[in-house]
C-alpha cells in the first residue's frame, strides 16, 4: 500500500511517504503555531505535481493532541485533497503512533503509558496502550502532571514521551513517519476511510487561556 502521513502538531512539522519499498521522510522546525509551505514540503520528498498525490491509496494525518492551529491547518488541507483525487483519509492518534514506535522495537507485552507536554505548566497529556491486547486504547485525556505522574512512576508499566523526564530519548514524541507505520498496522480493507470522518482531535477547550 502507498501512503503519504503529515505531522503538524507542534514546534516540528514532518511529512513520510511509502511508495512501494521506498520510504522517505522530511522535518522542519518552527513556531508552535506556523504551518509549513505545503508546496514546498511536498517538493522535499519528490512530490511535485497532482498526479503525483494519485499514486498514493491512503493520506493520514496526527489528529493530536498538539497546536490546535496547526492540526486543523493541515486537516483541511488533507481533506480537499481527499476528496479532490477520492483518495482515503485516516486521522490517528499522536500518542498512539508513539507507543507504536516503542513496540515495534521493542516487542513488548506490557502497557504503554505516554506522557506528552502540555503548554499548561502543571498538565501533560496521558493515554495508555497495549498492542498485545484486543482491547481499545485507554482513554486519552488532560491529567494533573504531578498526581498522574506519582501514580504512574508507582506502578510497573512503561514511560515514554516528553512529559516524563526520565523518558527514552528515543521515545519523545512522534512524527509523520511513525503515524505512517501505524495507519499501516490499523488499515482495514473492509473499512471506509472518509474525509468527513478524518478529524482533529482536542483534549481541552478550544477557547482556553494559557497561564501566564
Amino acid at each position: 500500500m502507498n501512503i503519504l502521513s503529515f505531522d503538524t502538531s507542534g514546534d516540528t512539522s514532518s511529512i513520510s511517504s511509502k511508495l512501494g519499498d521506498d520510504l522517505l521522510s522530511f522535518q522542519i522546525s518552527h513556531q508552535r503555531k506556523e504551518r509549513p509551505d505545503w508546496e514546498n514540503f511536498l517538493n522535499h520528498i519528490g512530490i511535485f505535481s497532482n498526479e503525483d498525490i494519485k499514486r498514493f491509496d491512503l493520506l493520514v494525518f496526527g489528529r493530536g493532541p498538539g497546536s490546535y492551529t496547526a492540526i486543523r491547518s493541515s486537516a483541511t488541507f488533507l481533506k480537499a485533497i481527499s476528496h479532490t483525487n477520492k483518495i482515503p483519509l485516516m486521522a490517528v492518534s499522536n500518542m498512539e503512533s508513539l507507543a507504536y514506535k516503542y513496540f515495534q522495537n521493542n516487542k513488548t507485552t506490557d502497557d504503554i503509558s505516554v506522557l506528552i507536554n502540555s503548554d499548561i505548566q502543571d498538565e501533560f497529556f496521558y493515554g495508555k496502550f497495549n498492542f498485545n491486547k484486543k482491547s481499545k486504547p485507554h482513554e486519552e485525556l488532560l491529567t494533573n502532571k504531578e498526581d498522574q505522574y506519582q501514580a504512574l512512576t508507582a506502578s510497573s508499566e512503561i514511560i515514554i514521551g516528553n512529559g516524563n523526564d526520565i523518558s527514552n530519548k528515543e521515545y519523545l514524541k512522534s512524527n509523520a513517519e511513525d503515524h505512517l507505520k501505524l495507519a499501516a498496522h490499523l488499515y482495514d480493507p473492509k473499512l471506509e476511510y472518509r474525509a468527513i470522518d478524518a478529524n482533529p482531535v482536542y483534549l481541552k477547550p478550544t477557547n482556553y487561556k494559557k497561564a501566564k
